[in-house]
């Protein structure tokens, strides 16, 4: 799939800003050394430029060439990961932990952000935030065009139970306390650095995941493989046109729903009711693109497996086990997010000193 299908085409005006940001970002990662044939820093960061939005490669290409070094050039890489695509990836229901960028500026534009008066987003309003997306919606699933079960359908048509998903994970919107909120505005910080339109053109803050352009109706099935990334919607020429792109880990049993041509077209029923935003799919589009060609989304799901079923040996006594990796897709807060991270064996000392008994607490996958 070419990369104008995730985002509309560089301006003329811009070509000049985007050539050189490419040049610049290709001349810095060509001296990179990797630590061993596992650092595939390099990679991923041309892979992370490779999907994102024009501005956003911009702005990367400027954080690449600000490294001092091949230090924070993993840093970055370890930034991106886990600042942006783990806790849309993660069903945890808790941001996780963070390692910081090394981009000046990182730490205040979250101070500022954290600083605001942010309502969290509340479950309280769901069913409402539900109808409004089924009327408009025409209660039928986006995707599938499969009928709401809890609505009058034509006789002989397929239905099913249907729920209003996330574009962006509720979990972005949600927090509890001064912790949590703090570690959502550094993924939010990474957000609109890397699709800066969701800032500069919608004004987009935490408590905005939870509106009606942000959500979709989709099968119950359907919206669980759509939060993992394992397909994504891409931008056709057509406004409110989708291009469906299927990853390897979409479940099979449900390609026969899927429309025969891969191409979804969302039409509101109800104009008083925004459809899912372009630049909300455009993200979602980036995020699974990123995750599948670099890898990261086996990984990722790797983990959240190995943390919910190794029992008493996710945390190995010979002190092998990468407890940021653990912490990163669980609820677990142990490590703070405003230091690099520490040698693995440190980790895992504190990790059993702070929580005993608590290691291997499962993540909350719903």
């Amino acid at each position: 799939m070419s990369q104008s299908s995730l985002s509309s085409a560089v301006s003329s005006a811009g070509f000049s800003t985007f050539a050189e940001a490419k040049l610049s970002l290709e001349a810095t990662l060509a001296s990179y050394q990797a630590l061993n044939t596992g650092d595939d820093t390099k990679k991923f960061l041309e892979i992370c430029f490779r999907y994102l939005p024009p501005d956003g490669q911009v702005n990367l290409s400027e954080d690449v060439s600000g490294c001092r070094n091949d230090d924070e050039l993993r840093q970055l890489a370890a930034s991106i990961d886990t600042g942006l695509l783990r806790p849309l990836l993660s069903k945890g229901g808790k941001t996780p932990v963070i390692t910081p960028s090394p981009r000046i500026g990182f730490h205040d534009s979250a101070e500022n952000l954290n600083s605001l008066d942010i309502t969290p987003a509340s479950r309280n309003d769901q069913e409402r935030l539900r109808r409004n997306c089924l009327r408009r919606d025409g209660y039928r699933c986006t995707i599938t065009k499969t009928w709401s079960s809890s609505h009058d359908f034509p006789p002989g048509e397929l239905f099913a139970p249907l729920q209003a998903a996330h574009i962006l994970p509720f979990a972005l919107g949600s927090f509890t306390n001064d912790d949590e909120r703090r570690r959502t505005s550094e993924v939010w910080v990474s957000i609109f650095r890397y699709f800066p339109s969701l800032r500069s053109t919608l004004n987009m803050s935490p408590e905005d995941v939870n509106r009606e352009d942000n959500m979709m109706m989709m099968m119950s099935a359907i919206h669980e493989e759509f939060g993992l990334f394992h397909f994504v919607l891409e931008d056709t020429p057509t406004p409110n046109r989708y291009r469906l792109k299927l990853f390897p880990r979409f479940a099979s049993f449900y390609t026969h729903s899927l429309p025969s041509n891969r191409v979804v077209t969302l039409t509101s029923h109800d104009p008083r009711f925004h459809l899912p935003g372009a630049k909300h799919l455009q993200l979602h589009a980036a995020i699974g693109n990123i995750l599948h060609a670099s890898g990261r989304a086996e990984s990722i799901e790797k983990l959240i497996r190995d943390l919910g079923e190794t029992g008493d040996s996710a945390l190995s006594k010979d002190g092998s086990t990468n407890i940021s990796d653990l912490l990163s897709v669980s609820s677990l807060s142990l490590l703070a997010s405003n230091s690099r991270p520490t040698d693995s064996k440190v980790q895992q000392q504190r990790a059993r000193a702070r929580l005993p008994g608590t290691e291997n607490e499962k993540p909350r996958l719903g």
